[in-house]
């Protein structure tokens, strides 16, 4: 039979292909429709449909001009390209990535997990495919991070090991995250429905066998017994249909999860209610199924929710890099602009930003002027101004006018990129607790199973008619939805808050020792204070002004990068010419200002004595300018404080940690900087290796020791303390290094942090022991015939809800 779109008066062109893909025709028949002046036949409606779109545009010239017939679109089975048994393929599309050793990274994205119990599972699976080193999985995400050997295993091999328990999987993609997770809550939200709405109407057939059987027929009860099954079967076939997928997982992989006792409830309980029904004698639980599927999807759609807000903020990162540049294919021809992935920018690549664009990669302004936002970094919402020769950062937003960037790294090698991996690797990981709560949660399943089993033996002697009653109590009621949400729902919020605040957690045993921390190590320079000298005090010896001090100064200093020439020109409103500059190594620099001899430097260089700077305070860097009569004005550069240093040493000695201060930095500047931050104990002139040295003498009296550091000699200081804390400034090796990164700067987020990590740790406590206590009292009631069915079911939905709702605290930073 023919699908026929005909035009009056158009000619048809006999052909056995698509006009459109070239396919053969169906035998069952094709459709057909008005293309370039004639009646043309397809394939299918979507080749039509196309045909049409194009047509429609007045593109008819496409049929004319294109070389051969458009191809087809991939069958699904088809979909995955020469990537998924090419791992060289894989790697040059970024879908592997390369670490030491030979080994690769896939990252991995899941379709139809439900809890904690599909982590476990997925886990314990891909561990045991041949080449396959390491698998963490991330609910939140639906990410599995998957270490191989690429030469034992393709990504098409762990595609296929995911199919085979009853998964999909897919290269992991943060927008085809998105429309899963949309996608995920529709369908989550269209069962629960579903659900109420059946249960709703068997109860009320339910409610007149409730108020007494007196009045009711026999033939009445067959009539709403059978109208009852005839509504549970899609709570059946449809609502519940993700607990059997997910029990026949688990049984092919000889794995107990959660729902194995969920759908050896709702199998028995239905199979014995039609078999009574059938008979027309014998007890049915239609209302006790129906309400337990509703509460159970209910408790589900909202831990969905939260999982859903816990991901956004752990994938901020992703979101923030455009999908296309504008790249200049021939700069400086500005004819030549041409629009690209930015996946495919490379080193020296000249890229066009417009205002409202986001930065595709890191690197330099070559041309122009603008203000950029890179709050996704810093979290601070003022925008920094850019110009030739500054630095752009990938995922900033350029805000007001057209820069012209030379691009310094390839998108994979920004700092954007560093800071996803440090995320994603986080997020991937499960701490110690999180692991054991799995534990529990797989053997606990096995003892109700076994609970359940003797008490169906034991009533089935004692009061057979309740034996099913008994045995479907005992299994909804003890089903560990609780104890497996207790610790992953907890941590994903907690995680969630502290990326929202731009903290990142590089490996998740951090927030579990972050709570346990009773000492706090600070580095000083450049992390207690700015990591710059600043003028901090000014006195004039002769007659001068500060702002022409310091333009004398500016002048002299003119292209020198010492440290205290930089301190001298950021301070100096304008600088006057010098000329004849000449720089003495380790002494100053001197030059002819406005027909002056002027000198720069140390004392005795600049005309003065050896105590000229004795009076300036014991933190500050004495800088004598002088003439040929002698010293004329003496300036005292430090190094200060970070404006919330202070109160950042104050929160934590509220929170009962002492702060202790290491530097490598001369005894006096060290001293000062205690002071002015009231830090009780300071050690200055330290080795990298003694740094280290004080952090195991004070393990070694069980200390929990943090510490804070941003340099390279903190690295070894930071690999020994129990946790590592780096800034946001920080040397790429002490981000390494560091467990938590506070890419913010912020110093006042660390205590912010520590509060959560406490908060995060009582909360798993408080979920675990309410989960365990629970199921002490609820389990031997309902083995013992206390509770019936749907109290059982209302209590094990209950019971998620309050561990859910519990988690959600720790979304919010105390204090904030």
């Amino acid at each position: 039979m023919y699908r026929v779109a005909r035009a009056a008066g158009v000619a048809c062109v006999a052909s056995d292909t698509c006009f459109h893909c070239a396919a053969p025709l169906p035998a069952s028949g094709s459709w057909s429709g008005e293309v370039d002046g004639a009646l043309r036949a397809f394939c299918c409606a979507g080749c039509l449909a196309v045909a049409r779109t194009i047509r429609s545009a007045g593109l008819e010239a496409y049929y004319r001009d294109r070389p051969a017939a458009a191809s087809k679109p991939p069958r699904p089975d088809d979909t995955r390209g020469g990537w998924a048994h090419d791992n060289g393929i894989a790697r040059r599309a970024g879908l592997l990535l390369p670490r030491a050793g030979g080994d690769a990274d896939a990252a991995l994205l899941l379709e139809g997990m439900t809890c904690g119990a599909c982590v476990w599972l997925l886990e314990a699976w891909l561990a045991r495919v041949d080449g396959v080193r390491s698998a963490h999985v991330n609910l939140a995400l639906r990410r599995a991070q998957v270490r191989i050997d690429p030469a034992r295993v393709t990504l098409g091999t762990l595609l296929d090991a995911v199919a085979r328990i009853g998964y999909v999987a897919h290269p992991y993609d943060a927008s085809r995250r998105d429309a899963l997770a949309r996608n995920e809550a529709r369908v989550m939200l269209r069962r629960t429905v579903i659900a109420w709405l059946a249960m709703m109407q068997v109860m009320m057939l339910a409610l007149p066998l409730y108020i007494g059987d007196d009045g009711v027929t026999i033939e009445q009860r067959r009539l709403l017994d059978w109208a009852s099954v005839t509504l549970t079967l899609p709570v059946m076939l449809y609502c519940a249909g993700p607990f059997f997928r997910a029990a026949w997982a688990n049984v092919r992989a000889r794995r107990l999860g959660m729902d194995v006792p969920v759908a050896t409830a709702l199998a028995a309980a239905f199979a014995a209610s039609v078999v009574a029904t059938l008979n027309g004698t014998g007890v049915t639980y239609y209302d006790s199924i129906t309400m337990f599927v509703a509460l159970l999807l209910t408790a589900r759609a909202i831990e969905l929710h939260a999982r859903q807000r816990a991901a956004d903020a752990l994938d901020f990162t992703a979101r923030a890099l455009p999908a296309t540049a504008e790249r200049y294919a021939a700069w400086p021809d500005r004819t030549s602009l041409e629009t690209v992935s930015a996946d495919l920018l490379a080193r020296n690549d000249v890229v066009l930003l417009r205002p409202g664009a986001a930065i595709p990669s890191d690197g330099r302004v070559i041309e122009g002027a603008s203000h950029v936002d890179e709050s996704w970094l810093t979290g601070e919402s003022v925008p920094r101004a850019r110009a030739a020769g500054d630095t752009v950062l990938a995922g900033a937003v350029n805000l007001e006018s057209m820069l012209v960037v030379r691009v310094d790294e390839p998108v994979d090698a920004t700092q954007l990129a560093a800071l996803t991996r440090l995320v994603q690797n986080a997020a991937d990981a499960r701490p110690p607790i999180a692991r054991l709560a799995d534990r529990i949660a797989g053997r606990f399943v096995g003892a109700m199973l076994a609970v359940a089993a003797v008490s169906a033996l034991c009533w089935l002697i004692v009061e057979p008619s309740r034996a099913l009653a008994v045995t479907f109590a005992v299994l909804a009621v003890s089903c560990p939805c609780a104890l497996s949400l207790a610790t992953p729902a907890t941590l994903a919020s907690a995680a969630g808050a502290l990326a929202r605040r731009r903290i990142v957690l590089t490996r998740p045993e951090a927030l579990e020792a972050l709570a346990h921390v009773t000492t706090m190590a600070f580095d000083k320079t450049g992390t207690l204070t700015h990591g710059r000298l600043e003028l901090a005090c000014f006195e004039a010896l002769r007659p001068i002004t500060l702002d022409r001090a310091l333009a004398i100064a500016a002048a002299l200093e003119h292209g020198s990068e010492h440290p205290l020439a930089r301190a001298i020109r950021t301070r100096a409103h304008r600088a006057a010419v010098a000329n004849d500059i000449a720089m003495t190594p380790g002494l100053g620099v001197e030059g002819e200002v406005s027909g002056v001899r002027w000198r720069l430097g140390r004392a005795d260089f600049a005309g003065g004595r050896d105590d000229t700077g004795a009076a300036l305070p014991t933190a500050c860097t004495a800088v004598v300018l002088g003439d040929a009569q002698g010293p004329v004005a003496l300036f005292g550069f430090a190094d200060t404080p970070r404006e919330d240093a202070r109160e950042t040493i104050e929160l934590l000695r509220g929170a009962g940690v002492r702060s202790l201060l290491l530097s490598g930095d001369r005894c006096g500047a060290v001293e000062a900087t205690a002071r002015a931050l009231a830090i009780g104990d300071a050690r200055a002139a330290l080795t990298p290796m003694a740094k280290r040295d004080a952090i195991v003498a004070l393990q070694d009296r069980h200390d929990v020791v943090a510490m804070v550091g941003d340099g390279i000699n903190d690295a070894p200081a930071l690999a020994t303390a129990d946790v590592a804390v780096s800034l946001g400034s920080a040397t790429p090796l002490a981000q390494c290094t560091a467990d938590v990164v506070v890419l913010s700067g912020r110093l006042s987020d660390i205590p912010a942090a520590l509060a959560l990590a406490r908060r995060a740790h009582r909360i798993v406590r408080q979920n675990l022991a309410w989960a365990l206590l629970y199921n002490a009292v609820a389990v031997p009631a309902a083995a013992l015939g206390l509770v019936s069915p749907s109290i059982a079911a209302i209590g094990m939905s209950l019971s998620s809800l309050v561990v859910i709702a519990n988690a959600l605290r720790a979304a919010r930073i105390p204090g904030v």
